[in-house]
């Protein structure tokens, strides 16, 4: 039985394939099995994953008939096929310094109590050229669930994307898909927070994942509907219920947050109509936006 169980949940990432698997493929950590995805491609991804079949980690190679349309429906299929103790959803394209696995599985190894683990994360442009980094150094941290949920993810979503991450597959639990395979933006936010409420979450500052940036991005589209703070609100609403979270850890960020995204996205009065009437629910972040609007927050 494998130790991790990496997913590769892919669609129309031909010219990514080769790499992303090979990053895999070539871990310094090898005790894991491998589960290729495609979500009915139509740029020839076929033919890249058919000359992984015969590899001693392919466990599945699963070819959807139709678009699934969500991202993390293909997510929650793969952990259904998942024979590991950890799960590593790695992005068809993104990739990963070979010792990416070996660090993070190191480090779990030393804190059973831990049920998610992350790198720090690298940009990169489509050429796989470097952009920044959200690396301080080399440090490890462990953070007890709850106090990060408060801390890292009551405003935004701290984590930079599912390929930096490793958790427990025992963590995940199909009858919560529900809460965020709908997402078109913050499901991933949502799917962080209910593995950091059962355990403690391990930072690694070390960059060893590769996030890459295209030049269309689905999710600009979705910051110009306003979906960060749409679909972010339902995010808001469960830890408030469930996370023993505040006014004060939450309220003055999201203020802050909305009225710089109305700004930079350049909101429509349409969807600044939407967001404004989802934010009816938290009086105390409309304070804080209007105080941020009108430049009148306190030093």
């Amino acid at each position: 039985m494998p130790t991790v169980s990496v997913i590769v949940p892919n669609y129309n990432h031909a010219p990514f394939l080769r790499q992303r698997i090979d990053s895999i493929l070539g871990q310094t950590y090898q005790d894991f099995e491998l589960i290729l995805l495609d979500d009915n491609s139509s740029d020839g991804s076929r033919d890249v994953l058919e000359n992984y079949r015969s590899d001693p980690h392919v466990s599945h190679i699963v070819y959807n008939k139709a678009n699934s349309g969500s991202a993390f429906r293909q997510w929650n299929k793969g952990i259904t096929l998942a024979k590991g103790e950890w799960i590593w959803v790695a992005e068809s394209d993104d990739y990963a310094e070979p010792t990416f696995l070996g660090r993070l599985m190191d480090e779990v190894a030393k804190a059973p109590d831990s049920t998610m683990a992350y790198a720090a994360t690298w940009w990169v442009d489509m050429q796989g050229n470097n952009l920044w980094n959200n690396s301080n150094g080399n440090a490890v941290h462990i953070h007890d669930g709850h106090n990060y949920i408060r801390h890292r993810l009551a405003v935004a979503n701290s984590i930079a994307n599912v390929s930096e991450c490793i958790f427990r597959r025992n963590c995940y639990h199909p009858t919560e898909a529900c809460r965020y395979e709908h997402m078109r933006l913050c499901g991933d936010w949502f799917f962080y927070i209910l593995l950091a409420e059962q355990g403690n979450v391990i930072e690694l500052e070390e960059p060893l994942n590769y996030y890459r940036q295209h030049s269309s991005n689905i999710s600009n589209d979705a910051e110009h509907r306003g979906l960060t703070l749409i679909e972010g609100a339902n995010v808001l609403e469960y830890i408030i219920k469930h996370c023993g979270v505040k006014n004060k850890d939450y309220a003055r960020g999201w203020g802050k947050l909305w009225a710089c995204y109305e700004r930079k996205y350049n909101f429509t009065s349409d969807v600044k109509q939407q967001v404004r009437k989802r934010m009816l629910s938290f009086p105390a972040i409309i304070f804080w936006h209007t105080l941020y609007t009108l430049k009148r927050w306190p030093k």
